[in-house]
């Protein structure tokens, strides 16, 4: 072999050694490689399996933080300890209690109508302790609205006027309206003005079925005593709560010479001068007979303690309950102490309700915040074959020096009012529009608006004293107004009113804001002018409401 050929072998042996050896030297490092990679692969396997189940949760999570918000907004603005109870009761029936491995904290958000609830909860991780992360917390946070019912008449201790008030009376019942409640009877006609206590519906008014009022209501007018800080010794009570007939003037009733009584007048009446006076003026309720029977009709208060449906306070238990027997005749004989009892005086308690106020109920001890009801009806307390008109006052007090001003005396939903001011401009406490009712529509229904409208009335819907300047946007409608727009959200009056449900539907701005905080913030007026020369003896029904759900989540 020559030294050639030895040379060529030599060096294929080599080269097949060395590709050997590279061959082995891949092959560690596709292992080496593969091994780091599937380490890698696993761990975020494993963290997908910690992610989902951090997803998972935080799905559970936020489910049951909003039926918690929402299951506890319909308490609030009154009382946010039920409200927060609530929250933590729903957030339980959705796994989430409150303990543990669990917070589940509701608060207020910023505005009183508005409830945050955050959930907390720490999740075990199933694999993140590989590196070094055994727990993670998940957060979810709901906030609910509640719209709620929107209280009507008056952002005080007071509902009406109150010509004897003393010491009682708020401060937050300044340059509230004279106006009295109004409750009619089932045989009084719907054109009178109460839409939904008077039954009888004759043509030409609007509601009415074959002679029926289909605004009639059983149930009468409910009333909301709202407390909102506790009180001591709570007082419910009723300015002149028995239809005594004096008539819508006060030219009734024999009043001129019951004025006359001095000494003579009832135990505790020092001033029957006044008291007793007869035509229009503040002591002038003007309860009147309307028209069937011999139209006198029984009135009848209950009184309910707070209980938990917001929207429907005659579920609630009942505290108190009282009826008064009317009366026509001749006051100047029931007033006078000087006739024996059983004979004329105090007649039906005459002396002991006319023109003063009534206790209705009383709440011994210290009374916590919370709402109660007050329902007024005068149907089914007899034959309901009468037809009259009952108008008097509400109020609400405790033993405390500031007990009055932690209370508010409103219509719910719906009420019917009397009014008998002449040749007056009067601004009304017409309903309570929450901040948070920005961007909603705020509807406002008026029936029989026209009784003693002369030329030039005219009714117009103001923004909160403290928001100032007009509402834009207006719409009317109505078979009087007709539809269309209302500058300055202002409609003019006249007789065609009369028997006729008008609305006005008011776009709350985006921009509105009022003074949540403040007992007498947030109230949109309505604004009576009943033009010069007029002697209005108005009784008007209304209606108040913001559309939309009530409740609703708004983050």
């Amino acid at each position: 072999m020559s030294a050639r050929s030895r040379q060529g072998g030599l060096m294929a042996l080599l080269s097949a050694r060395i590709r050997g050896r590279l061959a082995r030297g891949e092959e560690g490092y596709v292992a080496v490689t593969v091994a780091i990679m599937l380490t890698v692969l696993l761990g975020f396997c494993a963290f997908a399996v910690d992610v989902g189940n951090w997803y998972f949760t935080g799905q559970r999570a936020q489910r049951a933080a909003d039926a918690a918000a929402l299951a506890g907004v319909p308490f609030l603005p009154n009382d946010p300890t039920s409200a927060f109870a609530f929250a933590q009761s729903q957030a339980t029936k959705n796994d989430f209690s409150n303990g543990g491995a669990n917070t589940v904290t509701p608060s207020i958000d910023g505005r009183p109508t508005r409830l945050r609830v955050t959930i907390n909860t720490t999740v075990t991780n199933q694999f993140g302790w590989l590196m070094g992360v055994p727990t993670t917390t998940v957060s979810r946070t709901a906030v609910a609205d509640y719209a709620g019912p929107v209280p009507m008449g008056s952002p005080c201790n007071e509902y009406g006027q109150d010509p004897d008030a003393g010491s009682n009376k708020s401060a937050n019942c300044n340059n509230t309206a004279a106006f009295w409640a109004n409750v009619g009877s089932k045989n009084a006609t719907k054109g009178s003005g109460d839409a939904f206590q008077n039954g009888v519906c004759a043509a030409g008014n609007d509601g009415c079925v074959s002679g029926v009022n289909a605004d009639y209501d059983p149930n009468g007018y409910v009333y909301l005593v709202n407390i909102t800080a506790p009180v001591t010794n709570l007082q419910i009570e009723a300015f002149d709560p028995a239809q005594v007939v004096v008539g819508d003037h006060c030219d009734a009733g024999n009043l001129s010479a019951a004025k006359n009584l001095g000494a003579n007048a009832p135990p505790g009446i020092t001033d029957a001068s006044t008291r007793y006076a007869p035509n229009d003026g503040p002591w002038c309720t003007g309860d009147a007979i309307i028209n069937g029977g011999n139209g006198l009709v029984k009135t009848q208060f209950t009184v309910y303690s707070p209980g938990a449906n917001t929207w429907d306070p005659l579920s609630w238990p009942v505290a108190c309950n009282k009826q008064f027997l009317p009366f026509n005749g001749d006051l100047s004989k029931a007033l006078d102490k000087r006739q024996p009892n059983g004979t004329v005086f105090n007649y039906n308690g005459v002396a002991d309700n006319f023109r003063r106020w009534v206790n209705l109920c009383s709440i011994p001890g210290t009374v916590p915040a919370g709402t109660y009801a007050v329902q007024v009806k005068t149907n089914g307390l007899g034959a309901d074959g009468e037809g009259g008109h009952n108008r008097f006052g509400l109020r609400a007090y405790g033993s405390g020096s500031s007990d009055k001003d932690n209370i508010s005396v409103a219509g719910f939903n719906k009420m019917a009012m009397y009014g008998n001011t002449p040749n007056g401009r009067t601004k009304f406490f017409l309903a309570r529009v929450p901040s948070g009712a920005h961007g909603q529509l705020f509807n406002v229904r008026l029936f029989d608006i026209g009784d003693g409208a002369v030329s030039g009335s005219t009714i117009q819907v103001l923004p909160p004293s403290e928001t100032g300047g007009t509402f834009p946007g207006c719409v009317g409608t109505g078979p009087s107004i007709g539809t269309g727009n209302l500058t300055d959200c202002t409609i003019s009056v006249d007789s065609s009113y009369n028997g006729k449900w008008e609305k006005i539907s008011v776009p709350i701005p985006q921009t509105y804001s009022c003074t949540d905080s403040s007992p007498t913030g947030c109230w949109v007026r309505l604004e009576f002018y009943y033009g010069s020369g007029s002697t209005p003896n108005d009784t008007t029904s209304w209606t108040a409401n913001i559309e939309g759900d009530p409740v609703r989540l708004v983050q």
